[in-house]
């Protein structure tokens, strides 16, 4: 008569496995369309309650089935061609990370993210109103972001593309195009002429993190030949260091360029052939230890354009800076010389560099205020702002709305107005009685005659991704700009994780510790891009493993029955 109930045991636990799956199925079948769904199968496994004892055999015994759960979370499914052109599919191993919002605090308008790491192979990615990139699931894309010094960071963060601005791109080339000097009536005399000098406006350059710099040449015609002049670029804010580069730029009788000699070696720089190209090396040094090396294209062998002299008879352009005169130990600024206007604001200025005892000398003015108009100002070498062969106080100067000066270190200017400097060890009185500022909008410099080959401005068009895994912001200027880039994350078993809502799943003890790198790292594949994977659910296996699912559970049914049968014909028998 156990037996009887042993059956119907048995029947019950297999009505409940065939319905769990039936459940799994089910899921498949209802997200079959869903990106990223990962289909689930179902094994059955047999639990004995009975042994036989001995040889003999024992009596029936109700045996069970359970239904288990199985997920293919490797399982990778076809990439479809999808309409958002941030979608991306993984063509391999590997699972994007992802995070959930929460809830805004402190009526703060800040997306604010949980600290639970979630994963998933839904790439059907959107740029939100907040710049967020976020799946159809709500889930925010995770990666590595790129810092204001341009480099990629290791912390994994929520990727956000707006008010992204271009970085101006690192400087590589300063072309000169001016007219440094007028050439002297007899070209053979040197008694014929009084030596010319001639400064560029500073001009901005970028490094390799895009921080500005600014950049000046200054021409010193040389005293026993009219048509030699001794050229130098020099650092005209004062931050960096500029190494020696003295050169020998020669002219021919008509103005025009003839050879370039480096005048620490003697040997020609280039080539001396009519049409060559001249170009003098330049590398610069700036605070965060980063080597620039730029060129200062001078135009070409015999051009009539590029940098040139001018006939005796015509204009040759005006000089942008002055040199600090020097008489004994006293230097004394140019009267006249406007270091900005009363208007600018972040204005800088600095006099062309002097040689005292071999140690250039130049004075840095620096705008710390714009109202009242108020600078700094320092004696420095130029070439070298950490030099120790020159030292001064750094003074603070403010400005009266005509432009002279107000206040120096806090108190009534004296005057003359000196401040003082050590050069190569010798104390100078430095006279700063010919500065003052412009009460004109802007000053009236030539900003045009030195010029770099870096661009500095773009508007911001939109972001791209790349198979690698980059994110690329794109200006209207057709240069595009690393912003960040997308991680992917490997588990030595992927299916051993715990699914969650939204095609998402979370580490557990049984996938193993995430390995997280950028794309291509730790064994992952590549970036689809414009793709999305589709779900693996097959629908031709589950619509037929449906149908021997239906059998099953009504074959249990059916011994639930014939036990009911059995059991009704048994109580019957006292009747």
């Amino acid at each position: 008569m156990s037996g009887v109930f042993n059956a119907l045991q048995t029947a019950v636990s297999g009505i409940s496995a065939q319905s769990d799956s039936f459940t799994n199925l089910g899921n498949n079948i209802a997200n079959s369309q869903t990106t990223a769904y990962k289909a689930n199968s179902t094994a059955f496994q047999d639990f004995v309650s009975g042994n036989l004892s001995g040889s003999s055999q024992s009596q029936a015994n109700s045996d069970s089935v359970a239904a288990v759960t199985i997920q293919h979370v490797d399982n990778e499914g076809t990439a479809t061609a999808s309409t958002d052109s941030l979608a991306m599919a993984i063509s391999g191993t590997g699972l994007f990370n992802v995070s959930k919002p929460i809830s805004a605090t402190n009526a703060s308008t800040a997306t604010n993210f949980s600290t639970q790491q979630y994963y998933t192979r839904n790439g059907e990615f959107y740029e939100n109103k907040s710049g967020y990139l976020v799946n159809t699931s709500g889930y925010y894309l995770d990666g590595y972001t790129v810092d204001s010094s341009g480099s990629l960071g290791n912390k994994l963060t929520p990727i956000n593309v707006s008010g992204i601005t271009f970085k101006p791109t690192q400087t590589t080339q300063l072309t000169l195009s001016a007219t440094v000097g007028k050439l002297p009536t007899d070209t053979a005399s040197a008694e014929s002429y009084t030596p010319q000098t001639y400064t560029t406006a500073p001009v901005t350059t970028y490094d390799a993190s895009s921080n500005p710099h600014k950049v000046a040449a200054s021409w010193t015609q040389s005293s026993s030949n009219p048509l030699v002049w001794n050229v130098s670029a020099y650092d005209a804010d004062g931050t960096g260091t500029i190494a020696p580069n003295n050169y020998q730029v020669t002219f021919d009788s008509s103005g025009d360029l003839a050879s370039v000699v480096d005048s620490s070696t003697g040997k020609t720089v280039g080539s001396t052939i009519s049409g060559a190209s001249v170009g003098i090396p330049i590398t610069a040094n700036y605070g965060d230890n980063h080597t620039q090396t730029m060129t200062l294209d001078l135009g070409t062998i015999g051009g009539t354009s590029g940098t040139t002299m001018a006939a005796s008879n015509q204009t040759a352009s005006t000089s942008q800076a002055s040199a600090l005169t020097v008489s004994g130990t006293t230097l004394t600024m140019p009267a006249g010389t406007q270091i900005g206007t009363t208007t600018g604001s972040n204005q800088s200025y600095m006099t062309t560099p002097v040689e005292i005892g071999g140690t250039p000398v130049a004075e840095k003015w620096t705008q710390t205020s714009s109202s009242p108009a108020t600078w700094s100002v320092q004696t420095i070498n130029p070439y070298d702002a950490s030099s120790s062969a020159v030292s001064s106080p750094t003074h603070s100067v403010v400005f009266n709305t005509d432009g002279s000066v107000k206040t120096f270190d806090g108190a009534a200017p004296s005057s003359p107005l000196t401040s003082t400097a050590t050069v190569n060890g010798t104390a100078y009185t430095v006279d700063l009685s010919g500065a003052s500022l412009s009460t004109n909008y802007a000053l009236d410099q030539d900003t045009t005659s030195l010029t770099t080959d870096s661009v500095a401005s773009g508007n911001y068009e939109g972001v791209s991704i790349e198979s690698d895994g980059s994110i690329q912001a794109q200006f209207d200027n057709g240069y595009s700009q690393l912003i960040g880039k997308v991680a992917l994350t490997t588990f030595h078993n992927e299916n051993g994780l715990q699914a969650v809502d939204g095609q998402a799943y979370l580490a557990t003890s049984k996938s193993g510790d995430p390995e997280t790198g950028v794309v291509g790292e730790n064994g992952t594949g590549t970036l689809s891009v414009g793709y999305t994977e589709s779900s693996t659910t097959d629908l031709t296996s589950d619509l037929s493993a449906l149908i021997v699912t239906q059998e099953a559970y009504t074959a249990n049914t059916k011994i639930v029955t014939t036990a009911d049968t059995l059991l009704q014909t048994t109580i019957g028998m006292k009747q």
